[in-house]
């Protein structure tokens, strides 16, 4: 035999688990069947999207067996064994440990909607993290392709972490924009126990603004505010996944930003010990430019500039890789903005 079972079999959602180990590579291994009476697409669901996705932030599919059991033969699914323990509400402070930790769980997310997949059940108890402190999804038994699939003609899901438009009464039709919900959810369920009633009504409604500055006081702002538009009630004002993950991430790497300006032969660099520089080119114009850890932004500005060939204003963010313009006509100079790229590690 080759995966022997090391531990007597638990049950969660839908399916069974029983804790192995796989005796040709030597290492712990979970089978995972459906209880009985459960839909076999259930378990097929699964094995579809885990077969796309390869993340380090989603829990891997090693193989597809046959197991028999005393109601007969199963299949059964030998997934990754995650040493370590599931997510729990309310277990984090405003802190760099939260920040990584939901961004770890942008990052999942991303790649599983990159392989067009919806996991149709983000919530604490299916997120894992490892001895290492590696964020893991789990369970994608309800999980769907994006297209003609992602509909369902009853209401499935998990009850507070369900967004508003998977409670229709006929044929429910859905997209990516049910897992950011569900990530806006899990993001404030692991600061506070005190989740506005709004999302604990069946269907939830929409949240008060201003409420989660103060439930989630000590997180970046930008933070909060991104966290507030994936609880939007209508699915089309959520962000992508994308733009949440990259929007995290620039907190966790709180100045380690390097920004080269290059005019001509001369080159100038800006970063947290030299935070500020200005831009002179002669008569044509001159621009500001000020670093915070985040963000570069324009501190001063005079002359005819643009930067992708789109005008400025003071206070604007500069992105991270573009062209200043000084000037019109032949006389224009240019200087090149481009920001390092450092990586958070987890």
């Amino acid at each position: 035999m080759r995966y022997q079972p090391t531990g007597t079999p638990t049950g969660g959602g839908m399916g069974d688990i029983i804790q192995c180990t796989d005796n040709h590579l030597n290492r712990p291994v979970v089978l995972k069947m459906l209880q009985d009476g459960e839909e076999d697409r259930r378990l097929l669901d699964e094995q579809k999207a885990l077969i796309k996705v390869r993340s380090k932030h989603v829990v891997q599919l090693y193989d597809v067996i046959k197991v028999t059991t005393p109601s007969g033969a199963k299949t059964a699914l030998v997934l990754e064994h995650i040493n370590g323990s599931d997510l729990t509400p309310s277990s984090f402070s405003p802190n760099t440990a939260y920040l990584k930790t939901i961004w770890q769980i942008s990052c999942g997310l991303v790649e599983i909607h990159s392989e067009g997949i919806i996991h149709r059940d983000i919530k604490p108890n299916n997120i894992r993290v490892n001895v290492d402190g590696v964020v893991k999804i789990l369970d994608f038994g309800l999980a769907r392709p994006k297209g003609l699939e992602a509909r369902t003609v009853s209401i499935i899901g998990t009850p507070g972490y369900m967004a508003p438009e998977l409670w229709g009464k006929s044929t429910i039709s859905f997209d990516q924009a049910i897992d950011v919900y569900a990530f806006g959810v899990t993001a404030l369920a692991l600061i506070t126990e005190n989740v506005p009633s709004e999302l604990l009504q069946r269907p939830p409604a929409s949240i008060n603004n201003g409420v989660l500055p103060t439930l989630l006081a000590g997180v970046p702002h930008d933070v909060i505010e991104v966290i507030e538009k994936c609880l939007s009630y209508t699915s089309a004002d959520r962000p992508c996944m994308t733009d949440v993950e990259e929007t995290i991430r620039r907190h966790l790497l709180r100045g380690r930003h390097r920004a080269l300006l290059i005019l001509g032969s001369k080159t100038h660099e800006i970063n947290t010990t030299s935070p500020q520089a200005t831009v002179n080119v002669g008569t044509l114009g001159s621009m500001g430019i000020a670093y915070d850890g985040v963000y570069f932004t324009i501190s001063s500005l005079s002359g005819q500039v643009s930067v992708n060939n789109k005008v400025q204003v003071i206070g604007g963010e500069l992105p991270a890789c573009c062209v200043m313009t000084f000037g019109t006509g032949r006389d224009r100079k240019f200087v090149t903005f481009d920001v390092s790229n450092p990586e958070v590690t987890a």
